[in-house]
């Protein structure tokens, strides 16, 4: 693709007494650590740039975008507007239906009933403590393949399968325009997996939601090599503070 809108990942700098105390004290690999982070990259969120507007607003027919973890299909649908043929995934059957529901009038979607991942697998998908059959939107958004912490119920489990992410876009032989990742701590081995790919170099951008709290300690060192490989690079543009 030529003359395309694609955005340079800019570093977010610290702005303040307050948040040059906070990004001190994110470095402490402590509770304390992890609340300075927590609170330091929510500023950093609020004050992020248009560039998912942008990219999207230079997102036509002939495109492709990708929703991994579409849940009920409300990025997908902003994705089709565009015109650009949009393939979503998400794993939780209760979830996949109201999904299709809502997006079953828009001929340029394509869904997938699967988990993205870094290997293909099939694996037991977790949901909230909280979640009912009665009620399933309500906690819709926690189901994860890796969460194994307390805010998650052995007993609100489900086989789901997982495709080997990388092994698909590389078949699927289209450039990406839009590359949405929110799966719920599953992001970090994905990621590592397609940023060490080939296919890498075929997608535009990436927009991401990473889940830091999940094991803090681990996965605050793994959003920092995350961080310094995206402000490297010229593509794909790599946006950690989206949501």
């Amino acid at each position: 693709m030529t003359d395309r809108v694609i955005p340079k990942a800019k570093r977010p700098l610290p702005i303040g007494v307050y948040e040059t105390f906070l990004n001190w004290g994110q470095s402490r690999k402590s509770t304390f650590g992890y609340a300075c982070n927590r609170k330091l990259k929510r500023r950093f969120r609020k004050r992020r740039d248009d560039s998912f507007d942008r990219v999207l607003a230079d997102t036509r027919a002939g495109d492709v975008c990708i929703d991994l973890g579409a849940n009920i299909g409300t990025i997908t649908a902003q994705l089709a507007s565009s015109g650009a043929d949009v393939i979503s995934f998400e794993p939780d059957p209760h979830t996949f239906t109201v999904l299709t529901q809502n997006t079953s009038h828009l001929p340029n979607v394509t869904l997938h009933q699967k988990a993205a991942g870094a290997q293909a697998d099939q694996v037991m998908l977790r949901r909230a403590a909280g979640w009912d059959a009665s009620d399933p939107m309500r906690h819709s958004e926690t189901s994860s393949i890796v969460r194994a912490d307390k805010g998650m119920a052995d007993s609100n489990t489900v086989l789901v399968d997982v495709v080997d992410f990388v092994a698909f876009v590389t078949a699927l032989d289209r450039d990406i325009r839009i590359l949405k990742i929110d799966i719920e701590g599953a992001e970090w081995d994905l990621l590592d997996a397609l940023l060490d790919a080939p296919v890498l170099q075929r997608i535009d951008t990436i927009f991401v939601e990473t889940h830091e709290r999940f094991d803090p300690e681990i996965n605050i060192a793994r959003f920092n090599r995350l961080a310094e490989r995206a402000f490297a690079m010229d593509r794909p543009y790599i946006n950690l503070y989206w949501q």
